[in-house]
């Protein structure tokens, strides 16, 4: 089976390269299109994906629009060339127009409910989507879910083992308590209208960590001149081994945050977007505390993120509970080879 997969965001190299190697050894052929934007590039070069580079993207409105009209063109120029049995990616919205005009199907994953602009885009050409079984929203009949998260293709012990050389690379001890700390840049569509945390935050969140332990700040954007020397220093493809060995996460991204759960990090997510997956690893195994974006709701959480790091506890607890998510939950690359190849079949018999 020919696929034609797109990759908009760091995270979806992640979802796929799993899916990508093993399907690879089963005989099927690729075509990756990347947007070529933070680490994205870098991750698909690691994991030795090869990839066609569809540009980085409108930075205002018009040109995201732009951008938008002239990239789902080319998409279907490049798989007209390539002719695929199938279109999948992450709700990238750049792969429904060549989908519809190839006459194939195009089946795209998500887990983000406040994404409707991309559903818009999606919904009409696409032949499933699937989401975690905690998604809270509704996506009609073609709606299906899978009994896990989307982390869990890259992060599940059938793929993942902590390297404790990370520690040693960042100067940290074995047991040295410490945080991570994440901001986001703001740019995306489903972000239009909504801001983190001020400067004056930033600051008063790392010093009330600081009080407890070392921080590393991980940021898509610039920093105020004095949290630059905290910039987390780390190729991109080994932030997962320091979040294994890291004693809280706290900050505005819900992967990261998702992530941090699964590894056994507790996480403080601060967002007015209120996602089913970490309210559900909040209710169920007490990982993920969410709060929103107001003043009070900001000083809570800067409270709860130092107690965190400060807790003698707080890991072992984590770990526990990592535990049970793993427990619960099932390998969704192994669900995903599943699934492509039940769908290979079905193209076999329709031919």
């Amino acid at each position: 089976m020919r696929i034609f997969l797109d990759i908009g965001h760091p995270a979806h190299v992640h979802y796929f390269r799993n899916f990508i190697r093993i399907m690879e050894q089963k005989g099927h052929q690729f075509l990756v299109t990347a947007r070529n934007r933070e680490h994205v590039t870098e991750l698909l070069r690691f994991y030795q994906i090869t990839y066609v580079d569809r540009g980085a993207g409108g930075a205002t409105t018009p040109g995201k629009i732009w951008y938008l009209l002239v990239t789902s063109w080319r998409q279907y120029l490049r798989a007209r060339k390539f002719r695929p049995d199938l279109f999948l990616d992450f709700s990238t919205i750049y792969s429904g127009l060549a989908s519809w005009l190839l006459k194939k199907p195009y089946i795209t994953f998500t887990d983000t409910e406040n994404t409707g602009v991309y559903r818009f885009f999606i919904k009409p050409f696409s032949k499933k989507v699937y989401t975690p079984a905690c998604f809270s929203g509704n996506l009609g009949s073609d709606h299906h879910r899978f009994n896990g998260f989307m982390e869990l293709c890259y992060l599940h012990p059938h793929y993942f083992e902590p390297d404790a050389s990370v520690l040693e690379t960042l100067g940290l001890g074995a047991n040295e308590p410490f945080g991570i700390v994440r901001f986001v840049g703001w740019s995306a569509v489903h972000d239009h209208g909504k801001q983190g945390f001020s400067n004056e935050r930033k600051l008063q969140l790392v010093k009330s960590l600081q009080k407890y332990g070392r921080v590393f700040i991980s940021s898509e954007g610039p920093l105020p001149e004095e949290l630059e020397p905290l910039r987390l220093q780390l190729e991109s493809h080994r932030i997962h081994d320091l979040l294994f060995y890291a004693s809280v996460l706290v900050g505005e991204g819900a992967t990261m945050s998702t992530e941090a759960a699964v590894l056994g990090t507790p996480a403080v997510y601060l967002s007015d977007f209120r996602l089913g997956n970490l309210i559900y690893l909040e209710e169920k195994y007490g990982m993920v505390l969410n709060f929103g974006t107001s003043e009070k709701e900001q000083g809570m959480a800067l409270k709860s993120a130092a107690m965190l790091l400060g807790r003698p506890g707080t890991k072992a607890n984590g770990a526990r509970q990592a535990e049970k998510i793993l427990e619960d939950h099932i390998d969704v690359t192994g669900f995903m080879v599943s699934k492509i190849t039940s769908v290979e079949e079905q193209l076999s018999v329709s031919n």
